[in-house]
């Protein structure tokens, strides 16, 4: 089972890519099932949808680079470019087409960038060090993401808008904070981490005031993947004995443990709007993980593999339309 958390960072894709298994990204619906979006090369992986089916994610192309891509259904899978430098994943997209995520440079340092098909691939430049990358946008054209700050010694949450720029969110201890989720309100998610340890990380929730370290299931981590427009935040905690739930808070109710019965690892990805939760989870008394949509608080619909043992949910849409990745045999 993977601990599957909404990164796709430099570092994390890069961990995820250099698997030696065959990995194709997918969209799933209720009507169609899953189908098996192809590849401009080598795996292929969706990490986001927008309300009109436009999926983004990445491939790896023939040199073994990372490559940022958009699909629709008319158009197929096209490769948006990158910065100048030869390696880019494409995190999130929003209902006006921009796109946010990491390209590299001419001088091969990773930086966020917003996309859209009117006005190509814009740096959005860090918080001070070499390198940023974007993993959530709103329909105001809002990016969230993470960056280097001077020094290069730590990571930070950011916020950028067109106006002011890249934000600082700052960090539950001052030291690293990455950021994984963005909802219209601007409310942001992520994981930061507490001490001067490689770990623990915690989930929070950062508003204007402030950032709220969301807590765990009595073990030492957690993180948050996403945010909906009604405040309500997903990801997965870790329990006293090791294992990790998939769950959803608010800032009502705390932390609801969502994890499916008999399963011992789940992680919550995304969720849209209305509701609807999506991610993966560890079939009951099997080693296979399988991306699911969750249909009660512990209860989910299996949404099936392209082949093999393994898929994972990254996104879903008003419509419920899935994306994410299976395995191929």
């Amino acid at each position: 089972m993977k601990r599957f958390a909404f990164v796709c960072a430099w570092v994390v894709v890069l961990a995820v890519a250099a698997s030696a298994q065959t990995y194709h990204a997918f969209i799933w619906s209720e009507s169609t099932g899953m189908q098996d979006l192809g590849t401009l090369g080598g795996n292929s992986y969706a990490t986001g949808i927008n309300s009109s089916g436009t999926v983004v994610g990445y491939y790896i192309s023939v040199t073994s680079e990372l490559r940022p891509i958009l699909w629709t259904q008319s158009g197929g899978m096209q490769d948006i470019g990158t910065l100048g430098g030869s390696s880019g994943v494409a995190n999130a997209i929003n209902d006006s087409g921009q796109v946010a995520g990491w390209a590299t440079t001419a001088a091969g340092t990773a930086h966020a960038f917003l996309w859209s098909a009117a006005t190509g691939m814009k740096d959005l430049g860090t918080l001070g060090g070499n390198s940023s990358g974007a993993t959530a946008i709103n329909n105001y054209g809002q990016v969230a993401g993470t960056s280097l700050k001077p020094g290069n010694h730590y990571n930070h949450a950011f916020l950028w808008n067109k106006k002011t720029g890249m934000t600082d969110l700052g960090a539950l201890a001052g030291r690293n904070s990455y950021a994984f989720g963005l909802n219209l309100s601007g409310a942001v998610v992520g994981e930061s981490l507490l001490t001067s340890n490689p770990t623990p990380y915690h989930a929070f929730y950062r508003t204007q005031s402030g950032m709220i370290d969301l807590g765990t299931f009595g073990g030492i981590g957690s993180n948050a993947n996403a945010v909906n427009n009604s405040g309500v935040v997903v990801g997965f905690a870790d329990l006293a004995g090791g294992n990790w739930d998939a769950y959803q808070w608010t800032q009502a109710g705390g932390m609801q443990d969502i994890a499916p019965a008999g399963s011992n690892y789940s992680s919550a990805t995304a969720i849209n709007s209305t509701g609807v939760i999506v991610g993966n989870y560890q079939l009951p008394q099997s080693s296979d993980s399988h991306a699911a949509v969750w249909t009660g608080p512990n209860q989910v619909q299996d949404l099936g593999v392209l082949g093999g043992t393994y898929s994972t949910a990254t996104g879903v849409n008003d419509a419920g339309q899935v994306v994410g990745y299976s395995t191929l045999q």
